[in-house]
């Protein structure tokens, strides 16, 4: 399985050489009795691979770099893993906010989409869904706890507005191969800023497409075979 903090330093060093700063802000690992005192709080089991992260990473990570701080046209990146705290809260609010109950959701039958049938089988998906990772527009990469591997989903803020009445893009099948792909593009945001704008049909983020720029990106990383060429397989 691909290591992250392995992944991470590989990323840095990369980004790195291509003469662009590297600034990374890094809390300690996270015990085990703080992330079940987390999963209490929520009153949901993390998946596997996220308690592995903040298990043997960090509670809390960030990595930042601009290729050119004088031009805000050129590659950044976006990689901000939330605290435990914070994750807690962000999930909280999502679920005291953003959702509709199903009583809500009838009452309301999402006019504005294009399917307000299936507007409301996406309103029933999302209470299963996690926050992890927020972006400027109040869109928000999301683990999907309804299965038990966690599969990351994209949560678009305006879904119900004009749109098929669907929500939850999959962008990998969990969090770890979610950071390898990301990864592979040194967690630069897409050119355009907007995350839809490079997602495959059916599924998937296309991490070799144009939105994500060069040099900050290594091809195949995240496939097992360039994973393991760089020493970022673990046992």
């Amino acid at each position: 399985m691909v290591d992250y903090r392995g992944l991470l330093d590989v990323v840095r060093r990369h980004v790195e050489r291509q003469g662009v700063r590297c600034a990374v802000n890094s809390g300690k690992p996270a015990s085990e009795k703080a992330i079940a005192a987390t999963e209490a709080k929520l009153k949901v089991r993390l998946p596997a691979e996220l308690r592995e992260f903040y298990r043997t990473v960090a509670d809390g990570y960030a990595m930042f770099w601009q290729a050119d701080p004088n031009d805000a046209g050129q590659p950044f990146s976006g990689l901000q893993v939330p605290k435990l705290s914070s994750l807690a809260g962000l999930y909280s609010g999502w679920r005291g906010m953003a959702l509709y109950s199903p009583e809500q959701a009838e009452a309301y039958g999402f006019p504005y989409t294009k399917d307000p049938a299936l507007a409301k089988h996406t309103a029933a998906r999302q209470w299963h869904w996690l926050p992890v990772i927020e972006q400027g527009n109040g869109d928000l990469i999301c683990l999907d706890l309804s299965a038990p591997d966690g599969p990351v989903v994209f949560h678009k803020h305006d879904w119900l507005d004009g749109g098929s009445g669907d929500d939850g893009h999959p962008l990998a099948p969990g969090w770890r191969a979610f950071l390898a792909g990301w990864g592979s593009v040194c967690f630069q945001l897409p050119a355009g800023l907007y995350w839809p704008s490079c997602f495959r049909p059916g599924g998937g983020v296309a991490w070799d497409g144009e939105q994500f720029r060069g040099p900050f990106r290594m091809a195949g990383l995240a496939e097992p075979h360039a994973a393991a060429d760089r020493g970022l397989i673990s046992e």
